[in-house]
């Protein structure tokens, strides 16, 4: 589709935006946009416009660039400045979708009401939750950890690396862990309470968690997070 193929220069779009060239290759350089090279020259699309004018939305709300990238990695730009509907339907950046999977640490399996699990590597279950570009889900399905009982460095997030996830969501997780999933690209969110469906409508409206201290089998509190809010 020629909206989606990259038309416009970095003057261009700069002039259309008002932004520097230079805040265009930050954002470039953040990962929050994505122009082709043609003979070493970047050419964005009209979809790229468009999610350039969400990001100046944001920014001009105050929220920074970490922030936004941030948001973008957990819930679709349309849903974070909540765009109308006859906005996303002329939005090519909409029509393009944005799927998303999910992984979920939980005590035990009810579906959507499975409460989200404590402590990620002991959890005995993992809830992956498919969502479309609407955020909506589309399947919702369980797996048992087989690994709660095993002490060996990076087996549980291999095994959830298996499943391929976008995000992993646990109440804590420990360092080394985090580090492993987030070395392949995948967003962690530690500090989530209660059911997979309060922690998802929460995300899906840009709520942020904290993390607290997880009790270990000495009865001792450790901080098992990398950051206390994620």
């Amino acid at each position: 589709m020629m909206k989606n193929r990259g038309l416009y220069p970095i003057g261009i779009v700069s002039r259309l935006l008002s932004v520097h060239p230079r805040m265009l290759r930050i954002y470039e350089r953040e990962g929050l946009v994505n122009p082709v090279r043609i003979g070493g020259k970047r050419y964005y699309s009209y979809s790229d416009l468009q999610k350039l004018r969400c990001i100046r939305l944001l920014l001009e709300e105050g929220v920074n660039i970490k922030g936004v990238k941030r948001l973008f990695a957990l819930v679709p730009c349309w849903r974070v400045i909540n765009c109308p509907a006859k906005k996303r339907e002329d939005c090519a950046h909409y029509r393009e979708g944005l799927k998303m999977k999910i992984v979920f640490a939980v005590e035990s399996y009810q579906g959507l009401n499975s409460l989200v699990s404590k402590h990620f590597r002991r959890s005995p279950y993992f809830v992956v939750v498919d969502l479309d570009e609407d955020g909506e889900i589309i399947s919702c399905e369980c797996v048992e950890n087989p690994y709660t009982e095993i002490h060996a460095p990076g087996v549980v997030p291999g095994f959830i690396l298996d499943l391929k996830p976008d995000v992993v969501i646990a109440g804590s997780m420990g360092q080394r862990a985090q580090m492993i999933l987030e070395s392949e690209g995948v967003d962690v969110v530690v500090g989530a309470k209660g059911t997979i469906f309060e922690v998802l409508q929460k995300l899906l409206r840009g709520e942020k968690f904290e993390a607290e201290p997880c009790v270990h089998n000495d009865g001792v509190e450790k901080n098992c997070n990398r950051r206390g809010e994620r």
